[in-house]
């Protein structure tokens, strides 16, 4: 295999973009370290010299994908004159995303970790310090007294499980034809219910 050309410096680098395009490929299921080594064109001890194991670079990945998610969100603007159109926005981006980047999600979501590291903790509360903002700000726009907290949850348990929904069973599919729209199409619906 031909050696990838990189600075020594940005060896870590390399590596981390490897094991992204890998997930994105593969999902967490077929993941080896000892291919992100082949694909970066370095020994497999090259990157345990960057990475302690495999969980590591999981809880790496795992922190980026909630940094995207966060950014993305953070990108919707807050319009005081139709907080609806805003809170369904939101709503969106998420389900957009774990659309769009289904390992990702799998890996951010469904992976159970007794002992998480601190930079995969700081990002899964930024991202969801933006969806609690959010909901602070539709509530006060609209003038209701809901706990802007539980209402959070809320929001978040419905985007979370229609994105499930998307991802691990034939169904929004099937609906998805028999509506005649598509799967944000009624994602969107699902939203503008729930407000």
């Amino acid at each position: 295999m031909k050696r990838a050309s990189y600075h020594h410096g940005n060896l870590k680098n390399t590596i981390i973009k490897t094991c992204h395009k890998l997930l994105q490929k593969k999902g967490i299921t077929d993941f080896s370290l000892r291919e992100v080594a082949n694909l970066s064109g370095v020994s497999h001890a090259a990157v345990y010299r960057h990475f302690q194991d495999k969980e590591e670079v999981l809880e790496i990945l795992s922190s980026i994908g909630f940094d995207k998610l966060g950014s993305l969100q953070k990108k919707v603007p807050q319009n005081k004159t139709n907080p609806d159109e805003y809170f369904v926005k939101l709503g969106l981006v998420y389900i957009q995303f774990a659309i769009k980047n289904p390992n990702y999600y799998r890996l951010m979501f469904q992976t159970k970790r007794s002992n998480e590291s601190l930079i995969l903790k700081r990002s899964k509360l930024k991202s969801y310090a933006i969806l609690v903002r959010g909901c602070r700000f539709y509530l006060k726009t609209k003038r209701k007294k809901e706990n802007h907290r539980s209402f959070a949850l809320m929001a978040w348990s419905l985007v979370h499980g229609y994105s499930n929904l998307c991802l691990e069973t034939e169904f929004p599919d099937t609906e998805s034809k028999t509506l005649n729209k598509s799967k944000l199409e009624m994602a969107e619906d699902i939203l503008r219910f729930a407000i």
